[in-house]
């Protein structure tokens, strides 16, 4: 039979009280009787049961990380950050993939009601605003996506921004056949819609033809770039969402004779090495520092909504002047 606290505490010749002090770290423990109680869990080999300790202390120490899903860089590198600062915390992080199954992501936030875990961390969403509101009275939640509920606190890259800049770039640049492709399409993502309104402020009321969605990986570039130059009229700008779907698109582009930079620009994000390989400037959305700053505020009890800036980096300005 397993020895259980009452034992522990009979045979130290302390109170109940104080061994659950002990469990705790409490710092108001004698030396000596914290040596006895100790002494004597060695002795019977008594298993701290990790959860009672956990709902004693009104916190589990663990947060999680609501995320579509991994092995994508955007979302790896807010992961880094965000793993980075909850090991500095001594805090453990529970990675929720949704792939963005609605039921799924609901499931993930009754974890705060259950007190399985102190905050979550939200870094893209299928739920409404009204649902996000809802679920956040269980517990605190930091969304880290480019439209913030505006209720929930947040720290997220400044998507409005990085479109602003980047078609503003390519039409100062003088081309007129600008297309851009997105991850989920407009009905589904907030961030979709706000760049096809940028789009439609900065170069086009008429975008239809010209954007391009489902476009996650490389093989997806290559999809949609067998798209774009297999046409009578070709793109001579693109703005890509992603540096993997950039490479493929100048992957297809080749295929089709067509080559990066003399017959057109593109415009990646996350700079990844493989901007710098191929050498397209690319949107730095400081995503590592995003994920780093939203685990400071899941455990602080500062409420804010703090866009940060993004960075168009330019391999080589010689290349990005190609106009034709």
């Amino acid at each position: 039979m397993m020895a259980n606290i009452k034992d522990v505490a009979r045979m130290a010749g302390v109170s109940i009280a104080t061994v659950s002090r002990v469990l705790n770290q409490h710092p108001y423990v004698t030396k000596d009787k914290q040596e006895k109680v100790m002494a004597v869990m060695k002795e019977l080999n008594y298993s701290v049961n990790g959860n009672a300790v956990k709902l004693s202390r009104g916190k589990t120490n663990t947060i999680g990380v609501i995320v579509p899903y991994n092995n994508n860089s955007c979302f790896d590198a807010l992961i880094n950050g965000m793993l980075r600062k909850a090991h500095e915390l001594h805090y453990q992080v529970l990675l929720l993939p949704t792939y963005y199954e609605n039921d799924i992501e609901s499931s993930y936030l009754t974890l705060l009601q259950k007190k399985m875990i102190d905050g979550i961390l939200l870094t893209s969403r299928t739920l409404d605003q009204e649902q996000i509101q809802s679920l956040s009275e269980w517990g605190k939640i930091v969304c880290c996506e480019a439209c913030p509920v505006p209720t929930i606190p947040s720290v997220y890259p400044d998507r409005y921004a990085a479109f602003v800049d980047v078609f503003t770039y390519l039409r100062n640049k003088g081309y007129q056949r600008i297309y851009f492709t997105s991850a989920r399409d407009a009905q589904a993502s907030p961030s979709t819609r706000l760049g096809i309104q940028v789009y439609q402020e900065i170069i086009s009321s008429d975008y239809v033809d010209r954007h391009y969605d489902q476009c996650f990986t490389y093989e997806d570039g290559k999809r949609v770039g067998d798209r774009m130059f297999n046409q009578r009229v070709v793109p001579d700008a693109i703005f890509a969402n992603g540096d993997e779907v950039a490479a493929g698109i100048i992957a297809s582009a080749k295929s089709h004779g067509y080559h990066y930079p003399q017959d057109f620009e593109i415009v990646g994000e996350e700079n990844t090495p493989l901007s710098d390989i191929l050498g397209f400037p690319s949107v730095d959305y400081h995503l590592a520092d995003i994920g780093e700053q939203a685990v400071a505020m899941l455990l602080s009890s500062e409420f804010a909504q703090l866009p940060v800036r993004p960075t168009i980096h330019f391999k080589d300005e010689a290349a990005c002047d190609n106009t034709r």
